[in-house]
């Protein structure tokens, strides 16, 4: 009996299968398949000449390249070539086309705007995926290509923004992107279940690495930060502070806050408002603090600027003051991390957060 040889649509992995069977369990994922799913790839005796016309397209910037893509897929799904150049077209709209979705990363909203995203994004993703499939290096060199190609095009957007005039600035703005990366592109990535994604995860993280080995990324994953909003196992704001001073958890900073927030903040309904508004933003912006380079100066300034000003309140019965410096503490970090603001906003916060880091007195 003759074997059929070809991959494993979920997973990527070779397979040879012998033709009688209808359906078989792929051996690396255990997905249940069919013949007619198992991905063969074609030997060509001849180029196929559309490739060179695609190709010719693609570097001259002509539009028609995206029918001859369409034609091409049509006719064979896995075109290394026209999927290979879908790729190049629209994978930097993984980021660019949400440049404001840190504005939804918060309790009430992450789990809907991961979805929408992660549906978004999935056409430039199947293309990588599909193109993996049938190259010889499973698609290694086209998404180191791919990420290379993203992070240079974000150092260029900051470069090119006219609005950032100070290394600052700038830094800010390249942190808003990062951001993105972090807690949407790459956990994105992975929540694909494509046979690419988690590698293609790694990738991403390694690149921005390369490009900016002072400023940390890490692999962000979609599951722990939903179940983190869920639970609440996020560290708050000020529970993050002091545990990077080496506080415990009934420390007398934390039992304060809590007694202030316990009592005069939940005793009214403005309060309570303020203290729900706080917890669907402020894991968020922990989240964001803790994947940034610099987290013990922030968390150190934030102490100066914010809480230890808050605590002095608190011990001298001014609660309508800290109530009215821990929303401004707030509302400050919400734009710094979670907004996709730019221009005369991105100035205003850059003051504020040269302020805290203890760059201007």
């Amino acid at each position: 009996m003759a074997n059929k040889n070809g991959r494993c649509p979920k997973c990527g992995g070779e397979l040879s299968i012998p033709e009688e069977l209808a359906r078989f369990s792929c051996m690396y994922c255990g997905a249940v398949l069919t013949q007619e799913e198992l991905i063969v790839v074609r030997e060509k005796k001849e180029k196929d000449p559309l490739e060179d016309v695609l190709q010719k397209l693609y570097e001259s910037g002509d539009e028609k390249a995206e029918d001859l893509i369409d034609q091409m897929l049509e006719l064979d799904p896995y075109n290394a070539k026209a999927n290979e150049i879908y790729a190049r077209l629209h994978f930097n709209e993984i980021l660019f086309e949400h440049l404001h979705i840190m504005e939804h990363f918060s309790r009430s909203e992450y789990a809907s705007s991961f979805d929408n995203y992660k549906r978004q994004c999935r056409p430039a993703l199947e293309t990588v995926d599909r193109y993996a499939m049938v190259s010889e290096d499973q698609g290694e060199a086209l998404m180191h290509e791919l990420a290379a190609g993203l992070v240079k095009a974000v150092d260029e957007a900051v470069a090119a923004d006219p609005s950032l005039r100070s290394k600052n600035a700038r830094a800010m703005k390249l942190d808003q992107y990062k951001m993105i990366l972090a807690v949407y592109a790459i956990p994105m990535a992975q929540e694909q279940k494509l046979s690419i994604g988690g590698r293609l995860a790694d990738i991403l993280v390694e690149e921005w690495i390369s490009a900016h080995p002072k400023s940390r990324i890490a692999k962000g994953n979609y599951q722990d930060m939903v179940v983190g909003f869920k639970k609440g196992k996020m560290c708050f704001i000020t529970t993050a502070v002091c545990e990077s001073f080496g506080k415990p958890d009934d420390c007398y900073e934390l039992t304060s806050f809590r007694e202030f927030r316990d009592t005069y903040m939940l005793g009214t309904p403005e309060g309570r408002a303020l203290v729900e508004e706080y917890y669907d933003v402020a894991p968020a912006i922990v989240t964001c603090i803790d994947l940034g380079e610099d987290r013990a100066a922030v968390y150190k300034g934030i102490w100066r600027e914010w809480l230890s000003p808050c605590l002095s309140d608190i011990e001298a019965g001014r609660m309508e003051a800290c109530g009215r410096r821990y929303r401004e503490m707030v509302e400050r970090l919400k734009g710094r991390y979670l907004s996709g603001k730019n221009s005369k906003e991105a100035l205003r916060e850059q003051a504020a957060v040269q302020f805290m880091r203890g760059d201007v007195k």
